[in-house]
């Protein structure tokens, strides 16, 4: 139950963004802490047990967000064929739950290149996104936008931790 808070996330980011000439650097730090809680302490609260598909569903959804990415920007076919082009290569290789999370992925390499200057970055963001998918795995089920929630999510943790901001 405590894991469907978690949807407030995207929110609490948000308004971190918001106020950040207030924090003087302070919001990185409030961010890499509320990272430290969803990541450590939350699965731990919940009794998410199985790390062991952690992993992979990460390095899956980092490998949809570097494939669309590069599809977008470096072939230019934009971020929506892009998108298609991972989510049909997917249902190829890959059963109905990596599916998802490589979708997940996708979403999350439809950012533009000038928010990602760095793929290290981008590569993060799938890796963030591949773990928020597992830890809220049996949350929202049936609710339509879950996928892209949890990319915005990993997308605005990354950059406001790791990019210096919006």
């Amino acid at each position: 139950m405590c894991r469907h808070a978690l949807i407030l996330l995207p929110l609490i980011v948000a308004a971190l963004e918001l106020l950040s000439p207030l924090f003087n650097h302070g919001g990185s730090l409030v961010c890499l802490t509320l990272i430290f809680v969803v990541f450590v302490i939350a699965p731990k609260r919940c009794g998410f047990r199985d790390w062991q598909r952690v992993l992979p569903s990460a390095l899956i959804s980092a490998a949809g967000a570097l494939a669309t990415f590069l599809l977008a920007n470096y072939l230019n076919l934009g971020p929506l064929v892009a998108s298609a082009v991972v989510g049909l290569a997917g249902t190829s290789f890959f059963k109905e739950r990596h599916q998802l999370v490589l979708y997940l992925g996708a979403f999350v390499g439809m950012s533009s290149d000038a928010r990602f200057p760095s793929l290290t970055l981008l590569i993060a963001a799938g890796l963030v996104g591949g773990v928020l998918w597992e830890v809220l795995n049996e949350t929202w089920n049936g609710v339509g936008g879950r996928l892209g929630t949890v990319a915005a999510t990993a997308v605005l943790v990354v950059l406001l931790t790791l990019g210096g901001g919006l």
